[in-house]
């Protein structure tokens, strides 16, 4: 009787601690005609959203709903802050907003365009006037700290999902309802940077939070640029979500989920861009996370056995590259989902287009992500050459097969022309690679059981190749210039504060750049010097070719919005904060600048550096050459397709100590 009671006890509690789900649903149309926002169907969400909510088990009870003037700006903040004092750690946080959203004139410096993103409650003015300010609109920066606090109470066990059918957007309404769409809430007289286009939804404010704070996923309905058209009387997004999520069922990552909600808008309302920032690789309402395989989105559908995606020769994906197609969402390459399969036939600095071997469907190309499948490494090559005490007659016979089956280079006989050298060291025991100016390690093997292993053998070969290659990359149009360096900072080992130092502190005697392991940090700093807006990518090449990205990264998360530099415009993203960790060793960061965004993170694997990855100041190379190069002279295929952009170099070093 004593161990039943005991279970009853054990059970009751655990219910009362179970997760539970919370919904908050914010709309507003009927704006008060002195605030100068026009009506929309901003209310007739609330069911979509509510009973989207309902199918997946929230309780009515849990859900609280916002409407026309219950929704001002005290009103909207004091349902935030009850429902903060009700959730605990595990439960899980939806937060929908629909109503006119509005671009606000920066009032602290931290944005790249001068404008920060705004929500607009039922009681703040369309234009900034004597007697209001802005003090009504609910600002990015705001929205960040809100969300933290969520995540720091949910814990890694719970989850927040915000969904924001508004705009913020300064253009024109050219036909359709729009939510927004009225110019940037300013003073008179004041002026932007530019109004330059870009993607992003512009309300994600990075703000720091505990280690185990909850994932987290925004949905915005179009992009900060873009309008927010309705659909029927419904938001194009809240009507996207309610359909993603009654046809894709209950087992789905939030990546498949805005991949469905990125269909259905381009098919209902083609002119906007939805965009998804967060941890878009956990399970929809779970803990679960789902690795994603790396993948390439279409851009356009020119005709159905014909696409194009925005990646190319700086994503090393090059003529002759083989790629399989599948539905957009697909988190890993199943034999059984694959659409069709398709070739490279031209790839330029930052495009291709794949000829598929049979017909799409739909030209819809939000339908589609594109998956490689046999590279092929055009650009990319190099000189090997076998060392005398190379003894090994498998390593000599898989090397040279790589090479040639993969078009990678070539065995040279004379060790001056070669780019790595294979020799064999302690009485044929150890296999090493060494360069040939220098003689520096790139990799060594112990023989086990009567021979090596090939595989890293001829990874490690590729990863040479391919940083060889970025490291030589050249853009020199100065049309695209722009600069970036590392500021010096000193992180306090116990209270983890930052300080920042004086720009030449890290320097040594010979002007060379290093940080060490322990207490150096360092923010990055990036200017625009040209006259055009142009959007930024930095990597960053170890000594053994091996590529990470550094801006973004995974701990420093920003998207093509949050990289566009204006004109004349220098940022310093100061709530990324670098630190190093071993191997002790000289790198190279690699920045490229263009008019449109790089991405390197689908074709580049993170080493597992401490938060932020590295960094380096001071300029080590010009802006030098007409064009690209290829990685040797005589090697591989020649470079076509038009290259315009800029690039840059820092190189540093990770030491023990410093003297």
């Amino acid at each position: 009787m004593k161990k039943q009671a005991l279970f009853l006890i054990a059970l009751m509690f655990s219910l009362n601690v179970m997760a539970e789900k919370y919904g908050l649903i914010v709309a507003i149309g009927d704006y008060p005609t002195k605030t100068g926002w026009s009506s929309i169907s901003s209310v007739n969400d609330v069911p979509l959203i509510k009973n989207t909510l309902l199918n997946q088990n929230f309780k009515e009870e849990n859900i609280t709903i916002l409407t026309n003037a219950a929704a001002t700006r005290a009103g909207i903040l004091k349902a935030i802050d009850e429902l903060q004092s009700r959730i605990k750690p595990g439960d899980v946080v939806v937060i929908h907003y629909s109503g006119h959203g509005q671009q606000i004139f920066d009032d602290n410096g931290d944005e790249i365009d001068d404008k920060d993103e705004a929500l607009v409650p039922y009681d703040a003015l369309v234009r900034y006037t004597s007697n209001y300010k802005g003090e009504n609109h609910i600002r990015d920066d705001e929205l960040g700290n809100i969300i933290a606090n969520f995540r720091n109470t949910l814990g890694e066990d719970g989850q927040l999902l915000i969904l924001l059918d508004s705009c913020h957007s300064g253009s024109a309404t050219r036909g359709g309802k729009a939510r927004g769409g009225e110019s940037t809430f300013a003073p008179k007289g004041w002026e932007a940077s530019t109004n330059k286009n870009a993607a992003g939804s512009g309300l994600l404010e990075v703000t720091k939070v505990k280690p185990n704070a909850a994932p987290f996923v925004m949905l915005s309905g179009a992009s900060a640029d873009e309008l927010n058209y309705e659909y029927e009387g419904y938001g194009s997004l809240s009507f996207a979500f309610s359909k993603a999520m009654a046809e894709l069922g209950t087992d789905f990552t939030y990546r498949k989920l805005f991949s469905s909600i990125s269909a259905n808008i381009n098919v209902i309302s083609p002119k906007q861009t939805p965009t998804i920032e967060g941890d878009s690789d956990y399970k929809l309402f779970k803990g679960d996370y789902v690795k994603q395989q790396p993948y390439f989105e279409v851009s356009k559908v020119p005709r159905p056995d014909i696409i194009k995606i925005n990646a190319g020769k700086l994503q090393r994906l090059f003529d002759g590259t083989t790629v399989n197609i599948l539905p957009a969402g697909t988190s890993k390459v199943e034999e059984s989902n694959i659409i069709t399969t398709g070739t490279i036939t031209k790839a330029t600095f930052n495009e291709s287009i794949i000829k598929l071997d049979t017909k799409l469907s739909s030209e819809n190309e939000k339908d589609y992500w594109v998956f490689v499948d046999q590279p092929s490494y055009g650009d990319l090559a190099m000189n090997i050459y076998f060392d005398t005490s190379l003894k090994s007659e498998a390593i000599k016979k898989n090397v040279s097969k790589y090479l040639k089956e993969h078009k990678l280079g070539d065995i040279v006989q004379d060790s001056t022309k070669a780019d790595l050298i294979l020799e064999e060291l302690k009485k044929n025991t150890q296999f090493s690679i060494i360069t040939r100016n220098g003689g520096n390690s790139v990799y060594t093997q112990t023989r086990i059981d009567g021979d090596y292993n090939y595989k890293p053998v001829t990874e490690t070969l590729f990863n040479y190749a391919q940083g060889s290659y970025l490291k030589k990359l050249k853009l020199d149009n100065l049309d695209y210039e722009f600069e970036f360096k590392l500021l010096p900072a000193k992180k306090d080992e116990y209270t983890d504060e930052v300080t920042l130092l004086e720009e030449g502190d890290f320097n040594n005697a010979s002007g060379k750049f290093q940080v060490n392991t322990t207490s150096d940090a360092v923010y990055l700093q990036v200017t625009n010097k040209s006259n055009k807006p142009l959007y930024f990518s930095i990597i960053e090449i170890n000594s053994k070719g091996e590529i990470a990205p550094f801006m973004p990264n995974d701990q420093c998360e920003r998207n093509d919005n949050e990289r566009l530099i204006q004109p004349g415009k220098t940022m310093t993203f100061k709530d990324c904060i670098y630190s190093f960790g071993d191997p002790y060793e000289t790198l190279v960061l690699k920045g490229f600048a263009t008019t449109s965004p790089i991405n390197f993170r689908p074709t580049v694997k993170s080493r597992g550096a401490k938060a932020g990855t590295r960094g380096t100041t001071d300029p080590l190379v010009g802006f030098i050459g007409q064009t690209y190069t290829q990685t040797r002279g005589s090697s591989g295929s020649t470079t076509t397709g038009p290259i315009d952009g800029y690039s840059t170099e820092f190189v540093y070093e990770i030491v023990r100590s410093k003297n």
